[in-house]
């Protein structure tokens, strides 16, 4: 066996291991095997067994009755609380400062007033006007925000001498001015996210009305335009009947004459053909009809 094949029998079996989920160790280049002794058979030999990965669980038949009664009644008295005022209680653990929504909601603290901040979310419900349920959701973010960036400055106050100003509290005050910014910064993002909504809504509205407004003035050129051609066509049939009233008083006047003067027609034949005009066509035809 070359070194080409050994290496890739070696390969071959890492692989093998591999997909098995044990670890391999390098497998050194297989030796030629000295010839067998004429006396004494080759023994093979018995490589030890090797562990299942992961640690044994032992199975509940190895427990005894009466341990695995009180483990169950044991793990029964970790269930939390079972009463409302307990429940209540637990909701408000690991509140230490009341400056993060506990459980994704605001909350009073009991030292606060509850119609200053009613009173603030009316403030800023009659400056805004929110008129769907988006835009007063962000008008009570905006006061729930302002809120809580009060509460954090009155916190701040309390980490400083009021006679010098000096932090007496170094490890909360960076926490309270933290809080301050971050809530600060969430009644800043619900005003502009309620400006934006309403420019875009502003936008299309006035998109609407100019396209109306579009619409609008298209029908009244249009409406215009119809009653421009309306009128051209009542001029020229008033035209046309003016003229036809003028050659019908032409046609009374000669047939009128040619009967007051039998010679009439000679002359006014003489007449045409001196001027060199055609008789006319109309004037006999009426002459004819009458």
């Amino acid at each position: 066996m070359n070194r080409k094949e050994r290496r890739a029998a070696a390969h071959k079996e890492r692989k093998l291991a591999r997909k098995a989920g044990f670890p391999t160790l390098p497998t050194p280049p297989p030796t030629p095997a000295p010839a067998p002794a004429p006396v004494m058979p080759a023994v093979k030999p018995v490589s030890p067994a090797i562990p299942e990965p992961g640690i044994p669980f032992p199975s509940l038949s190895s427990i005894s009755p009466a341990k695995l009664a009180a483990n169950r009644a044991n793990a029964q008295l970790s269930t939390g609380p079972s009463s409302a005022a307990g429940r209540a209680a637990s909701s408000q653990n690991h509140t230490s400062h009341g400056l993060a929504r506990h459980n994704g909601s605001f909350l009073l603290l009991t030292t606060e007033d509850p119609s200053g901040f009613e009173a603030l979310k009316a403030s800023l419900a009659a400056e805004h006007q929110p008129a769907t349920e988006t835009e007063s959701i962000l008008v009570t973010t905006m006061s729930e925000s302002y809120w809580l960036a009060n509460r954090a400055q009155n916190l701040q106050n309390s980490c400083l001498d009021p006679n010098t100003g000096q932090i007496t509290d170094a490890k909360m005050f960076p926490l309270y001015l933290r809080y301050q910014t971050t809530h600060t910064r969430a009644f800043h993002k619900s005003l502009n996210d309620l400006l934006k909504l309403r420019a875009e809504k502003r936008k299309i509205e006035n998109g609407f009305e100019a396209q109306a407004r579009k619409e609008e003035e298209l029908r009244i050129k249009n409406e215009q335009h119809e009653m421009k051609k309306q009128s051209h066509y009542w001029e020229v049939l008033k035209k046309d009947a003016e003229a036809c009233f003028r050659i019908s008083q032409n046609l009374a006047q000669n047939h009128k004459a040619a009967a007051e003067n039998p010679g009439f027609e000679a002359q006014y034949a003489a007449e045409l053909a001196k001027r060199g005009l055609q008789p006319d066509h109309c004037r006999g035809a009426a002459s004819a009809a009458a």
